[in-house]
């Protein structure tokens, strides 16, 4: 086994759970969701603790930080989706709306500062100071991907139909991206450059985004064409759910990958000095 092999088997497989959403029953699939989001964060956030033992200092500290962000992710979902029958509630009783709505931008606000600090560790590592060619193609994409995306369908579907709130964290959601895209190209051309493969971090870059904001795509498709969903489809709701368990998985997938690449190339250099080819 070797990690582009494992990536080439693995990321198929993953797509299985993210598109069972798509065809369970409405009274089912909300119950899979609230297990499936949170284990798959959980699988990503013990992944990336794992990792951070094969590194030192600064590295150590990213993947650390990398663990948090994916676990109270975890939390929230449990928290504000999955328990939200029992606990708005409760937090109703004792709080107003406006500042239920104020917890919740604020545990994100929080989580988008630990990948923040990831981003920082990383950066320490890195003796890149500048992004080659194809990293300024892939900056200037996301910038226009990101805006447009988490914009557009606010413009078209009107500001008051979002609200306030739900705009600003679009317009962080697309801050973050526009931010963490160059940053983990940095560390990939660094790797590169140490003639380290960065598939399996590649991987985990686009787990990040695709978990992030690839769902503002799916409804800058329903802005510009809104007659291929009929209004009031549970597709609406699905097919983002489905990006999301997609980009947990991949997450997950990439950095176990990530963390058993030395290993599965010392069994290879093994059985190359054995006699044996396979794979």
């Amino acid at each position: 086994m070797n990690h582009v092999r494992f990536l080439r088997i693995a990321l198929p497989v993953i797509a299985i759970p993210a598109l069972i959403v798509l065809v369970l029953p409405a009274g089912v699939w909300h119950t899979y969701l609230d297990v499936l989001e949170p284990l798959s964060l959980l699988a990503g956030s013990f992944m990336a603790l794992w990792v951070s033992f094969s590194y030192r200092k600064e590295l150590k500290a990213a993947f650390v930080f990398l663990s948090v962000f994916l676990l109270i992710y975890a939390l929230a979902i449990v928290l504000f989706l999955s328990f939200s029958p029992l606990l708005l509630p409760y937090l109703e009783l004792r709080l107003e709306n406006a500042e239920i709505l104020s917890l919740v931008q604020a545990v994100q606000l929080i989580n988008y500062a630990v990948l923040f600090f990831f981003c920082i560790n990383i950066l320490r590592v890195v003796n890149v100071t500048r992004l080659n060619r194809r990293g300024w193609f892939l900056f200037a994409f996301t910038i226009i991907y990101a805006i447009v995306s988490a914009i557009y369908p606010v413009l078209a579907g009107g500001v008051s139909a979002f609200g306030a709130a739900t705009i600003t964290m679009r317009i962080f959601d697309a801050a973050l991206i526009i931010v963490l895209v160059p940053v983990l190209w940095q560390y990939v051309q660094y790797l590169s450059a140490h003639q380290r493969q960065s598939l399996t971090f590649t991987v985990v870059i686009f787990g990040i985004v695709c978990s992030t904001i690839f769902d503002y795509l799916f409804q800058l498709i329903l802005a510009i064409f809104p007659r291929l969903l009929a209004k009031g489809s549970s597709f609406y709701i699905t097919i983002p759910e489905m990006l999301f368990v997609y980009g947990y998985l991949m997450i997950a997938v990439g950095l176990y990958a990530h963390h058993k690449q030395d290993s599965w190339g010392y069994e290879t250099v093994d059985r190359a000095m054995a006699g044996d080819f396979s794979l």
